[in-house]
């Protein structure tokens, strides 16, 4: 219950944090959304009540310091911002790279 609660909370304050932040820029209010649900989401095995109080508190504490601008844009961009990373999709080595692993 605690954590519909804050859910919802997160959800109301998106667009003051989009605002401030201006993550408008990078991003929309949908995929930022998405982004928070996926966190929920990734704790959703936990049933234990003392644990969820546990992680709803830090995420209040998180928030708190999100809203007081106590984190700078880029932390904000690199935990909930969602972008295309570059450098996680690896091409196949070129031809001279396969030779040099392969004699190694």
């Amino acid at each position: 219950m605690a954590a519909r609660r804050f859910y919802r909370t997160v959800c109301k304050y998106l667009p003051t944090l989009m605002e401030m932040y201006k993550l408008d820029e990078l991003t929309t209010m949908k995929t930022l959304q998405n982004s928070v649900k996926n966190i929920f989401y990734q704790n959703a095995h936990v049933k234990d009540l003392n644990k969820i109080n546990v992680m709803v508190h830090k995420g209040d504490e998180e928030l708190r310091l999100l809203l007081r601008m106590h984190k700078q844009r880029h932390h904000v961009i690199t935990k909930y911002v969602v972008m295309h990373d570059p450098w996680k999709t690896k091409a196949p080595p070129s031809g001279f790279l396969a030779q040099f692993y392969a004699s190694n």
